[in-house]
């Protein structure tokens, strides 16, 4: 009795021989097509992390420039206390010193109202800033995808 039991191996081996040239073709075309399209996305999904990195960036020299512009008002306020203290230190009598008190507190209140300003300026051009960069990012056209 022998065995006439077929190899597996073979048998699949067969098949693949057979595969029409039209199916490998249609498999190369999809193949290459799908490369295709994952360069394209690969290609968007960079664009879109720089459009980001750029809004960031924007945004945190906003917050930086409104951190400086804070700072620069705090080191008016004390150069203008101190200012005061030495004047006072120079004053004569009671009612130069509340001269001086008074014109202190009259310019003291002036220039802090201008700091505000200036911060919310500084403010106001951050956020249209940060604004117009995000904006930017959602207004291009996202990259065509190549025909398939």
């Amino acid at each position: 009795m022998t065995d006439k039991t077929p190899n597996p191996g073979a048998a699949v081996a067969d098949a693949f021989a057979q595969i029409p040239a039209a199916a490998r073709d249609f498999v190369q075309r999809t193949a290459a097509t799908a490369k295709d399209r994952a360069a394209s996305a690969h290609s968007g999904a960079e664009q879109v992390a720089t459009a980001l990195q750029d809004a960031v960036n924007v945004s945190v020299n906003g917050y930086a420039l409104v951190g400086r512009s804070l700072l620069q008002g705090a080191h008016q306020n004390v150069e203008a206390t101190l200012g005061m203290i030495e004047k006072l230190a120079g004053a004569k009598c009671l009612g130069d010193a509340i001269g001086v008190h008074l014109d202190f507190w009259r310019d003291y209140g002036k220039a802090n109202v201008e700091q505000v300003r200036a911060t919310a300026e500084v403010v106001r051009k951050s956020y249209a800033d940060s604004d117009k960069a995000v904006r930017g990012i959602f207004k291009k056209p996202a990259p065509e995808a190549p025909a398939a």
